[in-house]
């Protein structure tokens, strides 16, 4: 129960989910820049102060000459600039610490938000083989929301990437197509034991049934490798078969508006991709045009 059986279920079904903390990490970072700006205020004036010294005084030589500056409190004056420059140093290497952290947290896979909500409901849900029975403040949701409340859209991370791409073709097959799938071949499928741990029967099945990201992504794959292998060869099958000329130029339109239009639904390509292999489809479609020529005669 508890951690242990949470985190067996981010492992095992592939659902390491965790809060960024963006607005803590922000307000930190606050705090470490405000305490440097008011080091380097107090700085700023003991330098002075040490700078308008008499010459006959040494601490007028701090700014031209540092062995003085570093011995001056064991040279029985005090010390209080080298002080403060030691621990500007020391709270600007935290101070970047931070920020490389904060880098690289921030540059984490984000999760789905179909994964996140799968995550919480099955915390919250008995039924599904969750209900961990969690009375923290974490993820109790007692006295406060539990950190995988939804009011923290946007703030959770992966730290290991997704499987397969993230595109609008498979968040609709992995989606609501899934979804419609589900409901017909739900019969033939074994839900997910209430405790993997117990032995297996009747009173142990939940209401959780678990699709392979392998085989969803494969099978995304496939249909994707066929809808790009079939959208040439139609547009080429009807080029043939029109013989006008001038709706030969239309339809090549038409074919190339879809063409970019599905690279951009359904991949992860870039606009100068997308450009480049347009262009590069239209360029075969006008050639095929020309060297087949207006076999009917028609104007």
């Amino acid at each position: 129960m508890g951690y242990i059986k949470l985190s067996n279920f981010m492992v095992t079904k592939s659902y390491p989910i965790f809060r960024q903390f963006q607005a803590s990490a922000a307000r930190d970072l606050l705090y470490l820049q405000a305490e440097i700006v008011h080091l380097e205020s107090e700085f700023q004036k003991v330098s002075k102060s040490d700078r308008d010294t008499d010459e006959g005084d040494e601490r007028h030589l701090y700014a031209f000459e540092w062995w003085h500056l570093s011995q001056s409190e064991n040279r029985g004056l005090g010390g209080e600039q080298w002080a403060i420059a030691l621990e500007i140093r020391r709270k600007l290497r935290e101070y970047y610490t931070s920020l490389q952290q904060y880098n690289q947290v921030s540059s984490l896979n984000r999760p789905k938000d179909s994964e996140v909500r799968t995550l919480r409901e099955w915390i919250e849900s008995p039924h599904l083989g969750g209900g961990c029975g969690f009375i923290g403040r974490d993820l109790g949701g007692f006295v406060q929301p539990s950190a995988y409340d939804a009011r923290y859209e946007g703030d959770f991370v992966r730290p290991i990437e997704s499987p397969g791409e993230d595109d609008f073709l498979s968040q609709f097959l992995s989606g609501p197509f899934l979804k419609l799938f589900h409901k017909f071949w739900y019969r033939h499928k074994t839900p997910a034991p209430l405790d993997p741990e117990s032995q297996s029967g009747p009173g142990n099945k939940s209401s959780l049934y678990y699709y392979s990201d392998e085989h969803i992504h494969a099978t995304i794959g496939v249909i994707g490798t066929v809808a790009s292998s079939l959208a040439p060869m139609i547009s080429i099958i009807v080029l043939y078969v029109i013989h006008s000329v001038k709706i030969r130029l239309g339809l090549v339109c038409v074919f190339t508006f879809i063409f970019s239009l599905v690279l951009a639904l359904a991949t992860k390509a870039r606009r100068i991709e997308i450009f480049a292999a347009t262009a590069a489809f239209a360029s075969v479609q006008v050639v095929f045009v020309g060297s087949v020529g207006n076999s009917s005669g028609s104007p």
